[in-house]
């Protein structure tokens, strides 16, 4: 298991590092989705509830660290200028970039479960879509761009 964990870690640290904008963010995701749905990928066995509890807990803090980081330079981007979006963007008000990241994960680990009883990807990118909502267009990110708010 360790052995997973620390595959998958290495690859999301050199990944999310890429993630700045909107398409590296995509790039990433069809990544993450394409291991997900590979049965004996690294990613599918390290998500697996096995092994040492302190070891997966780091894994998981581990992993939403890297998430949180990308977020916090896709949101940054954005206020910037740099982004698709508006740096006055309501959607992007009040969000949290560790929340964010902890949905993500979320929605990565639920959809995988769905996904891989179902052997099909569409309820793992209907999670991703939604924890993915404040840096896409559409119903979804208009409804739910204030996730992570405590407001």
């Amino acid at each position: 298991m360790k052995t997973h964990i620390a595959e998958v870690l290495n690859r999301e640290r050199a990944c999310l590092a890429a993630v700045s904008d909107r398409a590296a963010l995509a790039a990433w995701r069809c990544r993450v989705v394409q291991e997900l749905m590979t049965p004996r990928s690294s990613y599918v066995l390290a998500l697996r509830e096995t092994g040492d509890a302190h070891d997966r807990s780091d894994f998981v803090d581990q992993w939403r660290d890297l998430l949180s980081e990308a977020v916090g330079r896709l949101l940054r981007s954005d206020a910037a200028g740099n982004g698709e979006s508006a740096p006055d963007d309501p959607r992007r008000a009040g969000v949290d970039p560790e929340k964010i990241a902890v949905l993500i994960l979320a929605a990565l680990h639920g959809g995988s479960v769905l996904s891989g009883m179902e052997q099909d990807p569409r309820p793992l990118n209907a999670a991703l879509d939604l924890a993915l909502a404040p840096f896409s267009r559409g119903p979804a990110s208009e409804l739910l761009g204030r996730i992570g708010s405590d407001q």
